[in-house]
């Protein structure tokens, strides 16, 4: 589940709303999960903290309908505008690919 070789798929709708560093960080969350033995299902729903400090932004990773969950601190510096919204990232484990969209909850 999650193996590297299967080719990653980013949303046109993640893209407008989280930018690409914070994104290449989610990514680089999934394979530290996957290499940590960390993954328990797919999908994994990744919800950004409005919590912040200057060098730091916060994502709640859930799993297994929120039942297994754990906070990760990412380095990010830049730009926080995208956070304070409730934007819930999923990503999905599919046969040939790897995809990250965003939640039914945000296109509501």
């Amino acid at each position: 589940m999650f193996e590297p070789t299967k080719k990653r798929q980013t949303a046109d709708e993640v893209k407008e709303r989280v930018p690409a560093t914070v994104i290449s960080l989610l990514w680089q969350t999934v394979s530290d999960f996957r290499t940590k033995k960390k993954i328990v299902s797919s999908p994994l729903a990744m919800a950004f903290s409005d919590d912040h400090d200057a060098e730091h932004i916060y994502v709640l990773v859930m799993q297994e309908n929120g039942d297994v969950a754990e906070e990760v601190t990412l380095n990010y510096n830049g730009s926080t505008d995208f956070l304070g919204q409730g934007t819930i990232v999923i990503v999905t484990d599919k046969n040939k690919t790897i995809n990250m969209a965003l939640s039914k909850l945000n296109k509501d």
